[in-house]
């Protein structure tokens, strides 16, 4: 899990690198293209829990209750797919050598020469790697996990630490198969906050998302076939524009309350999955994920999705560049390029940041019936020259579902970008 992340902090007009994390996905299998969809063969997995982790570790707050987080971590992957993780205790201490693996799914937080290397460039800079062999086949053979032993966890939501739980959940996700997602609000995004951050706990990431769920049961399926899952979206978008497709990010959100509920990244050639899904009706979108090429958001359409069903979406597009570029969002007078946690029935001083944004032509919107804007609130905050903000009212409505939803915005020249999964609705 990538670890740090960047907080500007109003007023004091000043840039800091904050501790949050997540970890990296690692994969070991030198001078091999990696395929772009990774999984076990079986759907029943065997890991080893080093004695390092569950044995008194100065990284790891005393009292804490690491049993539980390693189990709750676990059981959060289950409940959704048809896997099963079969657990053992082991005296290994360190991870594999990259070049091969050992054969063992190993769980450790052990500071041996084995497992620090994994973070000497940057000790600060992730929470947790994790190592995935796999064959030709692309079927995972083994993965192993390493908890950073320079940095501290608790499962108290202890101020500085960084939630066990939270973390080992994004992690056994990569040991499944899982990459990074952009949606901000996931489990699977790339940072998380460390407790303590923008005034909250670090513990949203422990439950599962839509969008993890369904990437997830793309892999391996529903533990239970009366569920009215799963159902897919493929396509191809065709470029109209001379350069190449790149960094393109497709994402479905539910039609009726927007909440995002699954995204994917497109091939080089334009194609696309998307799996996992309930039986609904969705837009679909997308957005180009290059700071150096920002692209608008594009609408691909909406369709109505059948249990079982495969529904194929093609589309022209053009990838054309965008001033106006969404980074970060944030309150208590700070900005975050992680999801912020909100609540029904709340008004929120919310900022929004990013380049070349001019409060008095941006238009604020969501595709959520849930949330508004008042227009008349936006106003410009200064947060020094690295970073264009503006400050408004958000409200959140009271019969607002759980979940995570996105951030639309128009700019004077009639581009529109989107933070995706930026609220998380507790």
């Amino acid at each position: 899990m990538k670890k740090f992340r960047i907080i500007f902090a109003a007023f004091f007009l000043v840039t800091f690198v904050a501790s949050n994390a997540f970890g990296s996905f690692i994969s070991a299998a030198p001078g091999r293209v990696e395929p772009s969809r990774l999984r076990w063969k079986d759907n029943s997995i065997s890991i080893a829990i080093s004695s390092s982790l569950v044995e008194s570790s100065t990284n790891i707050k005393a009292g804490s209750d690491v049993t539980g987080a390693i189990l709750k971590s676990i059981q959060a992957w289950q409940k959704v797919a048809a896997v099963e993780i079969l657990i053992q205790s082991s005296d290994e201490q360190s991870v594999s050598p990259s070049e091969v693996g050992d054969g063992v799914s190993l769980i450790t937080i052990a500071q041996t020469p084995e497992n620090v290397v994994l973070f000497s460039k940057d000790p600060q800079a992730e929470s947790a790697k994790t190592r995935v062999f796999y064959n030709r086949k692309g079927f995972i053979t083994e993965a192993d996990i390493v908890l950073s032993p320079f940095l501290q966890f608790s499962t108290d939501g202890s101020f500085g630490t960084f939630d066990l739980e939270a973390t080992l959940t994004h992690e056994i996700g990569h040991l499944l198969g899982l990459r990074h997602s952009g949606v901000l609000g996931s489990t699977m995004s790339n940072s998380i906050l460390m407790n303590g951050e923008l005034g909250i706990a670090g513990l949203t990431t422990r439950q599962l998302t839509s969008s993890d769920i369904a990437s997830i049961r793309d892999l391996y399926g529903v533990p239970d076939e009366s569920q009215i899952c799963c159902a897919a979206l493929t396509g191809k978008l065709t470029n109209l524009s001379p350069r190449p497709f790149k960094n393109l990010r497709i994402w479905a959100e539910d039609a009726r309350t927007g909440q995002v509920a699954a995204q994917t990244s497109a091939g080089a050639d334009g194609s696309f999955k998307i799996g996992g899904l309930e039986a609904g009706r969705y837009s679909v979108f997308w957005q180009r994920d290059d700071d150096a090429f920002p692209s608008s958001v594009g609408n691909i359409g909406a369709v109505n999705l059948a249990k079982d069903e495969v529904r194929v979406l093609n589309k022209s597009i053009s990838v054309g560049r965008s001033d106006m570029v969404l980074s970060y969002v944030g309150i208590n007078g700070q900005l975050s390029d992680s999801a912020v946690t909100v609540e029904p029935g709340r008004e929120y001083s919310f900022n929004l940041g990013g380049r070349n944004l001019d409060a008095k032509k941006l238009a604020i919107e969501f595709n959520s019936p849930f949330f508004s804007v008042s227009r008349e609130t936006l106003t410009r905050r200064d947060f020094g020259q690295d970073v264009s903000v503006v400050n408004f009212v958000l409200t959140v409505h009271a019969d607002v579902p759980r979940g995570i939803y996105s951030i639309f915005a128009t700019g004077a020249d009639g581009t529109m970008g989107s933070l995706i999964g930026a609220l998380n609705v507790q």
